[in-house]
């Protein structure tokens, strides 16, 4: 082979560039937005007030958590 002949590996790695620069063009890149999006109903006062509840119940079941932790760390005592 002649010094001047570009390597298998190197025409490989071009062909596979090739292909992919040319899958990219080809690639319809236009969409309308509009056909994502969706229209919802706002939520009820009652679907709210659950909302507002559950995250209440988490909150105090985090902090009794963490103070369970505390105390075991503390006082060395598992209160499971």
């Amino acid at each position: 082979m002649s010094r001047n002949m570009p390597s298998s590996t190197f025409l490989g790695a071009a062909a596979l560039a090739s292909v992919i620069a040319g899958a990219l063009v080809s690639y319809e890149w236009s969409y309308t937005a509009e056909s994502r999006l969706v229209r919802i109903a706002p939520a009820s006062p009652e679907m709210m007030q659950l909302l507002r509840d559950e995250h209440g119940l988490m909150a105090d079941m985090l902090k009794a958590q963490v103070a369970n932790e505390r105390g075991s760390a503390v006082g060395g005592i598992d209160r499971d």
